[in-house]
């Protein structure tokens, strides 16, 4: 996004966040995330489906607020210093286009979602925004290799507990919590997880669930929303690269999982216990998740 396009997209949540014509139906759709979060929403059956479908209604709101917006989606994997907020161009900046840094005894206290000018919503009241970043999300080459796995089963766990869940905590605060949908950044990461998603539905076709009821969602099927370009309700949805992901991914592609685990280049964190708790990840999947992440590190670490 443009820094002019992030701030109307800042602008859009604070109105469906703060204004009575929005705010109950903001509410409702946040605490639809707490209320399932420990249902099976975050299963390998649900997981990708079901989120799909709640960025989607999220976009619908925000689109009442301001027709001109869509959900942007946060590519982490490209940044060395993920939480860089030295200028208006980072996602961290505390201008007026950015969305706030770290926070200062966990509440975030600059930016335009900053503690005393905006609140969480959340099932129990009104909360500041917690942050409290740490760590290195897995990199661009990381990501190339989840696509490329062939296994849709394999995939889905490799997106979900190794990138997904890893992310919600390396963020920490508020996005390690169940009301996480309650924190802005939450629609941008989960922006980026559909579309490493829609990455390897443009490779393959091939889903594992297709007879699934999406949970809260008054009898979708999995199946409506599996194309991006025919989602309920006439959408279709685009995802657009950025120049400097275009010119990363030219490097990446054409090289296989072996090749890219071999690359040169720097580790990125393990994951954390934390996620594994906060989303209820089997001792099974934790296993495999952990034996999936020695392929997902580089051997070369630089």
């Amino acid at each position: 996004m443009s820094l002019e396009e992030r701030r109307r997209y800042i602008s859009a949540i604070k109105r469906a966040s703060t204004d009575q014509r929005f705010r109950r139906d903001y509410e409702n759709l946040i605490n639809m995330h707490e209320r399932l979060f420990f249902e099976i929403i975050h299963e390998a059956q649900q997981f990708l489906p079901w989120h799909r479908w709640f960025i989607l209604q999220y976009e619908n709101l925000l689109r009442r607020v301001d027709c001109k917006v869509t959900v942007a989606f946060w590519d982490w994997s490209l940044d060395s210093n993920p939480w860089d907020a030295s200028n208006e161009q980072e996602l961290w900046h505390s201008g007026d286009s950015g969305f706030g840094g770290n926070g200062r005894r966990g509440c975030v206290q600059d930016g335009p979602f900053r503690q005393g000018v905006w609140s969480a919503v959340t099932p129990t009241g009104q909360k500041c925004l917690n942050r409290e970043f740490r760590g290195i999300p897995p990199d661009a080459a990381a990501v190339r290799e989840v696509i490329l796995q062939n296994n849709f089963v394999i995939f889905e766990r490799e997106l979900r507990v190794n990138l997904h869940d890893q992310v919600h905590c390396l963020i920490g605060g508020t996005m390690c919590s169940s009301e996480s949908a309650s924190a802005p950044e939450f629609f941008l990461h989960h922006g980026f997880i559909d579309k490493i998603w829609d990455d390897r539905q443009k490779r393959t076709r091939n889903y594992a669930w297709r007879r699934e009821s999406l949970m809260g969602s008054g009898g979708v099927q999995a199946t409506a929303v599996t194309n991006l370009s025919q989602q309920p309700g006439g959408v279709r949805v685009e995802y657009e690269a950025s120049q400097r992901e275009n010119r990363i991914m030219s490097r990446l592609k054409g090289k296989s999982i072996e090749q890219l685990h071999n690359t040169k280049r720097k580790s990125f964190t393990n994951l954390l216990e934390a996620s594994l708790r906060l989303f209820q990840v089997s001792a099974e999947e934790a296993k495999k998740a952990k034996e999936d992440e020695k392929i997902l590190q580089p051997v070369n670490a630089g």
